[in-house]
């Protein structure tokens, strides 16, 4: 699969996410997006724990949901703009992690794919945050 193919389609499954999850109203649709970005990470850890990585990339990701499920319930808890932020990082995370250090364990298309999808997540919450049609008090 080519980069921007992967790209593309993680935008697309991301449009479908947010067209899935608006409708639930605003704060049913931050704890979505929050139990997302946990799935996100976990999803990392069952690469690792499924492809045979080595115990230290095990932890890292452990790490990585630890992190992350801790960004999410900040975004629950105290502002909907770490949710924007935790998608941004996940973005990172993907990409310099797995892509750039090769991570074997994660299909090659999947990084750029996800890069994709949390990229247009981060935005999509700070667009609406900042347009004032979505509370950044925690739901």
């Amino acid at each position: 699969m080519t980069a921007t193919l992967a790209l593309l389609l993680g935008a697309l499954s991301c449009l479908v996410f947010v067209l899935v999850a608006r409708p639930a109203g605003w704060k049913r649709e931050v704890f979505i997006y929050a139990v997302g970005l946990i799935v996100a990470a976990l999803i990392y850890v069952g690469f690792a724990a499924l492809g045979g990585a080595a115990l230290s990339w095990l932890a890292l990701e452990f790490g990585g949901l630890l992190l992350f499920s801790l960004v999410a319930l900040l975004g629950l808890r105290s502002s909907v703009w770490f949710l924007s932020l935790g998608w941004a990082a996940h973005a990172a995370w993907d990409v310099l992690l797995h892509r750039v250090n090769s991570a074997d364990f994660v299909p090659d298309w999947y990084p750029l794919a996800c890069l994709g999808f949390d990229v247009f997540l981060a935005v999509y919450i700070a667009v609406r945050l900042k347009q004032g049609s979505g509370s950044a008090q925690a739901a």
